[in-house]
């Protein structure tokens, strides 16, 4: 995902505090800006947000297939969500080469 900066965030907070923005926006716009979120666990608040935005298009949404995880992202950044979804992929199949790899190394 790219990361957002300090002042991305903090203008995000600061809109909420400030009550020109709910969290549940905040939530969405963080994605918007970020352009990717792999998703591992939302909690439902986050999730119906980012759900609701999806359905008027302002996010899209791609489920968890296989190895490859969910994932939200700006309609304009599929693919740098399906490159995302291919290194998350990538690593878990190395994590798991390395646990079930042979002590001396080779792998038959």
């Amino acid at each position: 995902m790219s990361k957002l900066t300090q002042n991305d965030m903090e203008w995000l907070q600061d809109m909420v505090q400030r009550g020109e923005m709910t969290a549940e926006r905040a939530n969405v716009e963080k994605v918007r800006m970020g352009r990717v979120l792999i998703v591992n666990s939302l909690p439902a608040q986050v999730r119906s947000a980012l759900n609701a935005a999806v359905k008027t298009g302002e996010l899209c949404h791609k489920k968890k297939t296989g190895r490859k995880p969910e994932v939200y992202y700006h309609p304009n950044f599929e693919h740098l969500a399906n490159e995302e979804r291919d290194r998350v992929e990538k690593q878990m199949l190395e994590a798991l080469a390395g646990v079930i790899a042979r002590p001396d190394g080779l792998i038959n």
